[in-house]
């Protein structure tokens, strides 16, 4: 009642102090009714409800305007550092399978810098788990405009070597298993392609194939206007990724998917 109390008083300052100027709009039509002295006390009251749905609604609208804007420039921002990403170089000796692995640290040597340099930060953490003997970490990937996505998983608990025996600590199994999840997970999120750096350096061999990153620009370019899904193309050329689609193959690859975008 405080509303249409003040309500009924401008309405008497406005037949004494002259008239109140003309408006548009919702808000015109209840200045008007205001200034009336015959004027509906429920009708105002309906009156002032459709004019603070109406500013929810606007401002429903800018909200929603903004995060598609933020969204928008996470994408742009994204495919920025996807074409800067090379291959990830394995220089760690895994004795137990006796092969090579790229560790936490590789990765991060490598695409910390990108991703800073386009805007973008990366944290991690664990979060509850119902899921016994397992961790469950998400990593979220936000970017300065103000858009972020989240990227989650479970992961067992790395408490014993090859053989199934247990050679950890409680302790040490789960700072082994959250390191393991959060190389995971940012290889995951960012597409990561891994290779064996066979000459002792991060830079690429002579005899290597892969695409240079405008190519991979170029590739991942396609896929997205053709709407193509990622994971049956992959398994068409036997890869893992598509950074590790050979640089003799783009072509064809090109080919193949302008025949797709043809059709559709």
């Amino acid at each position: 009642m405080n509303q249409i109390a003040a309500v009924r008083e401008d309405a008497e300052v406005s037949r004494y102090d002259g008239p109140v100027p003309h408006t548009t709009g919702l808000l015109g039509v209840i200045e008007r009714v205001a200034v009336n002295p015959d004027f509906d006390v429920e009708k105002m009251s309906a009156l002032l409800k459709m004019r603070a749905d109406e500013e929810d609604r606007l401002r429903r609208i800018d909200r929603e305007d903004r995060d598609d804007a933020a969204r928008r420039e996470w994408l742009a921002a994204f495919s920025a550092v996807q074409s800067e990403i090379g291959p990830i170089f394995r220089t760690n000796d895994n004795e137990h399978t006796k092969s090579k692995y790229a560790d936490l640290a590789d990765i991060e040597r490598v695409v910390t810098p990108i991703l800073t340099k386009h805007g973008f930060s990366t944290t991690s953490a664990p979060v509850h788990c119902d899921l016994d003997g397992h961790i469950r970490m998400r990593m979220t990937l936000g970017h300065s405009g103000g858009h972020e996505r989240v990227y989650e998983d479970d992961f067992p608990l790395d408490a014993a070597g090859s053989g199934g025996k247990v050679n950890k600590t409680p302790i040490q199994a789960k700072g082994s298993t959250q390191t393991y999840a959060r190389r995971y997970l940012k290889a995951s999120a960012l597409d990561l392609a891994f290779m064996d750096d066979r000459d002792g350096n991060a830079t690429p061999p002579e005899d290597d194939t892969s695409m240079s990153p405008e190519q991979l620009a170029e590739l991942r370019k396609a896929i997205d206007e053709a709407d193509a899904d990622v994971e049956k193309f992959c398994r068409f050329f036997r890869i893992e990724a598509l950074p590790d689609l050979p640089a003799r193959e783009l072509e064809r690859a090109m080919s193949m998917i302008g025949q797709r975008r043809a059709r559709a």
